[in-house]
Order: C-alpha cells, then sequence, then structure tokens
C-alpha cells in the first residue's frame, strides 16, 4: 500500500530549504511531486554544500530526494503556459519566491485558479506578504533575528542564531500543515484555496509560550545559556566526565530520589535547596554544584543511574554519534538505503509515521530535468511537442 498522499500530486518551483523541505515531506507520505527548474542551471539548492570530489551536494539530496525534476524557463510565454497546463492536473502548487514574483511572470494564485479552480496554491515568504517588509528578500538567519530567537541563545550579549537552519525547518513543517489541511477542506467543499507561511511567523509561533510571557508581563527573561530562563529546577546541561549529558527538570516529589540515584542524599535535606522555591532561588548555586559533581563520571555511567530512577535525562550527542544511535535506526529516523551514484548511504527519513499507509524514503535525488520528457508525455504532450520546447530552449 502507498503512502497516505498516493494520488496527490505536486508541481514545485520551491528553492533552498524552506520550501523543498514541505514538498519533500508530501514526497515521503506518496505525493508525485515535480520540481520545476531553470534548464542548464536547476535551483540554488544544487550548488550548496557541494563536495567537488564526489560531485554532489547533501543539502540538494537531503531534502529533494524522491522528486521528479522538469526543467522549465518560467520567463518564456511558451513555459508559462506549459506550468498552467499542468497545473490543470496538479492538485498543489508551491513555491517560496519573493512575494510578487510569481504575479510578475503571470503565475499567480488567480492564474492557476483559472485553470483548476480545485488548486491547493501555497507560498512561502521570509517576511509575511503584507506590510513593510512583504516585498523584502530573507532566508533563515534573518528570521532567526528579527523573531527574537537569537536574543534567547547563548550565554552572553552577543546574538547567537543556532547551528542548523531552524527557521527554514520550521516553516517548512509549517507550509505542510498548511497544504494539508487545505486538501482536507478541499474534500468537504470541492474548492482549492491559497495557502501562505513564512519564517517570520513559523518562528513566533515556535517561540509561543515565551513570547506570550513577555507580552503579558514586559519582562526580559536572561538568556538560556545551557537551560531555559523559564524552567529553572534541573532543566540543564551538566558536564561529565568525558562529555555532557541533558537532565530535562526534576518534578518536586522526586527530589529526593533524583538525590539519592546520583550518590548525594544529603542535598535533599540541605536548606538552600529546600521546597520548590528553594531550589529556584538557589539554582545556580545548585547547577554548579551538580556540574562539578557529574564530572566525576562518564556520561553512560551517570546514565544508567538516572534511567533506573525514571529520571528525564539524555546524552548530548555530537552527529558521529547520533549516526552511530540505534534508537534513530529502531524508529526509522534515520534509514540505510542504495543511492544509484553514491553506493548505500543514509538518509534522515520522515519522522511521521503511519500503521497503514507507511511512508518511504527515497533514496536518490534526480539529475536536473531527468523526468522532463517522463513528465510532459504524462501530461500528454507527444515527443514532436516536447523536441519542439527543447529547441526552443523552453525545456
Amino acid at each position: 500500500m502507498g503512502g497516505p498522499l498516493e494520488g496527490i500530486r505536486v508541481l514545485d518551483f520551491t528553492i533552498a530549504q524552506q520550501g523543498p523541505y514541505a514538498t519533500l515531506l508530501m514526497a515521503d507520505m506518496g505525493a508525485e511531486v515535480i520540481k520545476v527548474e531553470q534548464p542548464g542551471r536547476g535551483e540554488i539548492g544544487r550548488v550548496i554544500g557541494m563536495d567537488r570530489k564526489r560531485g554532489f551536494s547533501a543539502y540538494f539530496l537531503a531534502i529533494n530526494r524522491g522528486k521528479k525534476s522538469l526543467t522549465l524557463d518560467l520567463k518564456s510565454e511558451k513555459g508559462r503556459e506549459v506550468a498552467l497546463r499542468l497545473a490543470r492536473d496538479c492538485d498543489v502548487v508551491a513555491h517560496n519566491f519573493r512575494p510578487g514574483v510569481m504575479e510578475k511572470l503571470g503565475l499567480g494564485y488567480e492564474e492557476f485558479q483559472r485553470v483548476n479552480p480545485r488548486i491547493i496554491y501555497a507560498c512561502a515568504s521570509a517576511f509575511g506578504s503584507k506590510g513593510r517588509f512583504g516585498r523584502k528578500p530573507g532566508n533563515d538567519i534573518l528570521a532567526q533575528a528579527m523573531s527574537g530567537l537569537m536574543s534567547t541563545t547563548g550565554a552572553d550579549d552577543v546574538p547567537m542564531p543556532t547551528g542548523v537552519a531552524i527557521a527554514d525547518h520550521v516553516g517548512a513543517v509549517t507550509l505542510a500543515l498548511g497544504i494539508l489541511a487545505a486538501l482536507l477542506a478541499r474534500e468537504r467543499t470541492g474548492a482549492g484555496q491559497k495557502v501562505e507561511a513564512s519564517l517570520l511567523g513559523s518562528m513566533l509561533a515556535a517561540q509561543s509560550w515565551e513570547l506570550t510571557h513577555y507580552l503579558l508581563t514586559g519582562e526580559k527573561q536572561p538568556k538560556a545559556g545551557r537551560g531555559n530562563p523559564h524552567l529553572t529546577l534541573l532543566w540543564y546541561t551538566y558536564r561529565t566526565a568525558d562529555g555532557y549529558m541533558a537532565i530535562g527538570g526534576v518534578y518536586p516529589h522526586r527530589w529526593p530520589d533524583f538525590c539519592r540515584a546520583i550518590d548525594r542524599p544529603e542535598l535533599a535535606t540541605d536548606e538552600r535547596f529546600a521546597g520548590m522555591g528553594g531550589r529556584i532561588r538557589g539554582r545556580d548555586e545548585l547547577n554548579r554544584l551538580l556540574d562539578e559533581h557529574f564530572s566525576t563520571r562518564s556520561t553512560a555511567e551517570w546514565m544508567e543511574r538516572l534511567e533506573a530512577a525514571d529520571i528525564f535525562c539524555a546524552p548530548v550527542y555530537d552527529y558521529a554519534q547520533v549516526s552511530e544511535e540505534p534508537q534513530a535506526y529502531d524508529n526509522g529516523y534515520l534509514v540505510r538505503t542504495q543511492h544509484p551514484r553514491l553506493g548505500e548511504i543514509t538518509v534522515v527519513n520522515s519522522p511521521i509515521q503511519f500503521s497503514e499507509t507507511p511512508t518511504s524514503a527515497a533514496a536518490a535525488e534526480a539529475t536536473l530535468g531527468e523526468h522532463t520528457a517522463e513528465v510532459l508525455e504524462g501530461f500528454g504532450y507527444s515527443a514532436t511537442e516536447i523536441e519542439r520546447l527543447r529547441e526552443e530552449g523552453v525545456v
């Protein structure tokens, strides 16, 4: 049985990460995703993170595997006509160009809706399509900056972005959710609609409760450092003899159990840390003391003790350790697969699993224009028409 989106066809104009990861999630769920790229060049993702020795981009592979590649010159009138003709038999059109770009090409929502009233037209931007930044270009780091996220990370006054493109990722998941909700609504109404999401909006939503706290109180919290200023009861990363581990809070009634598990039973009756209030007020001293104590044994030793006491805890991994963690493979979060050019590789799978309509992680990304003829034939173009489009540089 195919995935839950089997039979759904996506005309994908997305570039870089925010848009492509949204459509990757749909591809993993069984949708046919037709990636439209500029003839001869392809989209920018093909050259980001390029491994020059082996001639491939891990960036492009990670978020475009399993999609079909169609080259099409959208700036030509014939290219525009092809795009609209294909959309007649598609369910979703997706792009994350700057607001106004698709409209300038004559490929805005109205044009697609005119040829297919059931189309879901999904557009993602950096800052939203309205307001003073409605036409402003943007990307991940700008959204991290403007959303306030950078003001919460790190330990000093220097604004600190996260080590990954978190705004792109959260923005992509938000866009995918919007598309799926619009498809569900179409089942009830029969009508398509326009769906919008942005990096800024997604990052504000990702900080919903922290931002709401500020909006209600006006209180500016200190930097998160190795924890979270809103979560003060042992929500912290501690140094061990061979690395770091994280503890995800200790409920007040579990405080004595925690103290016994770490061989410091006297802390349970230490007046400095008496009650929840004492541990909150004395958190800096408590964290300093625990950091020193945990550094005497390995992460694995502490994990064994804390897990036996059912305490929220986890080792702090780097990517090498993540790649060797059985839990990631046992749950299908990482899967080994055979790439046609690279041999056996490991890819990051869809994080969503279905009991009856399983997702499937495709092994490879398409070469530029690999499916152009196949796609056009599937939409009724003859071999003669396809050859003419090639000669004219449209595909």
